[in-house]
């Protein structure tokens, strides 16, 4: 008997236990709102490495949040044409964009700063400015007046200095000639000579082959092997003294990024960091190889630009980087920053990679 009244009370309690924790329960546990985007690059799906990055980034983001923020992508001219990527992300037609600072040179001679500058600082010293130093700060603040939340994605590292039909053995050669060539080291080679012409990467090798330009940078090895200009150009000439270190960027719709929630803007920021290391490893590991192709298989002659040209031409972009400089408060206040930071570590890169390297050649 007493068993009996032991067990009907265990079973009323637990009855009146499940009852009570089911009162005010949901009946079904609502899964996280879904964000849709959409993004725009500057880069066509062609441009391998800069298109392919951007492309990995949705989809990490994807991962990282679970599905909860979906970005469909758009090559360039696809959505918007590549030029149009920063007012499509600034005005909120698309959240998303990227390119490098430098394209947008035309609202601001500042973004200059963010992209490359002749003879300015490499990858890994440019790395190291906007992380530890006020670069982000800088670009942060830039990049806010457009309504826009920029991020760094990667770095090409040193690009080659161009193709040429004829040698280069002083600046008299400069003279004359027609170069695919733009942004502030366009105005470099404008004072040596150079008529500078701007066209988009498809239509580098028509242009050559039309005579429309007689010499013309791109990037380094891995994309211009894929444009043939060496079919066009015999001559491949180095250092890349007009962009040591061209940044690549993510921009994000201010308003957009804000309404996100705080640890799906971590994620963003943290997929640009990854993406950042990622970007430069690819470029560094593919452009020996491709290099080497171009010579072995193509019959490229790799040239070194002679000291004293490359000399000059450094005395002239001084004065023309001061000159842009002064055109405008905030680009001066970048510049100063810049040069400042860039001076502190060379200090370290002279008495290390520097070394280093001499011991190797």
């Amino acid at each position: 008997m007493e068993r009996r009244t032991f067990l009907k009370k265990a079973g009323l309690a637990t009855t009146t236990t499940a009852a009570a924790l089911s009162v005010g329960a949901p009946a079904v546990i609502a899964s996280p709102k879904k964000i849709r985007w959409q993004a725009t690059t500057f880069w066509s799906p062609k441009v391998k490495i800069m298109f392919d990055m951007v492309k990995e980034f949705c989809e990490t983001v994807k991962v990282m949040t679970d599905g909860q923020l979906e970005i469909k992508l758009y090559g360039g001219g696809e959505l918007v044409p590549p030029p149009g990527a920063f007012d499509a992300v600034s005005k909120g037609t698309v959240q998303m964009g990227s390119g490098s600072p430098y394209f947008w040179a035309g609202k601001s001679t500042a973004f200059n700063w963010f992209g490359s500058i002749p003879f300015g600082m490499n990858a890994q010293s440019v790395n190291s400015w906007f992380y530890e130093g006020n670069g982000m700060k800088l670009m942060t603040e830039l990049y806010d007046q457009f309504n826009l939340v920029p991020r760094i994605i990667g770095n090409s590292g040193m690009q080659m200095g161009g193709w040429y039909r004829k040698k280069i053995n002083s600046l008299e050669d400069f003279k004359g000639l027609k170069m695919r060539i733009g942004s502030i080291a366009g105005r470099v080679m404008q004072k040596v000579g150079v008529t500078t012409v701007f066209v988009p990467a498809a239509e580098i090798f028509p242009s050559l082959e039309r005579g429309v330009v007689d010499a013309a940078e791109f990037v380094g090895p891995v994309h211009d092997i894929d444009l043939g200009l060496y079919k066009i150009s015999k001559y491949y000439y180095t250092p890349g003294w007009h962009e040591p270190g061209p940044v690549l960027e993510m921009f994000f719709n201010k308003a957009a990024y804000n309404k996100l929630p705080v640890h799906i803007q971590k994620i963003l920021d943290v997929a640009c960091a990854d993406l950042n290391i990622r970007t430069l490893a690819r470029f560094d590991a593919q452009s020996g190889a491709t290099l080497d192709k171009l010579v072995q298989e193509h019959g490229v002659d790799v040239q070194v630009y002679p000291k004293d040209v490359v000399q000059k031409l450094k005395e002239i972009s001084k004065e023309v980087i001061e000159e842009e400089a002064q055109k405008d408060p905030f680009a001066l206040k970048v510049h100063q920053d810049y040069m400042a930071f860039k001076e502190k570590t060379a200090v370290w890169g002279k008495m290390s990679e520097k070394v280093y390297w001499n011991t190797m050649a």
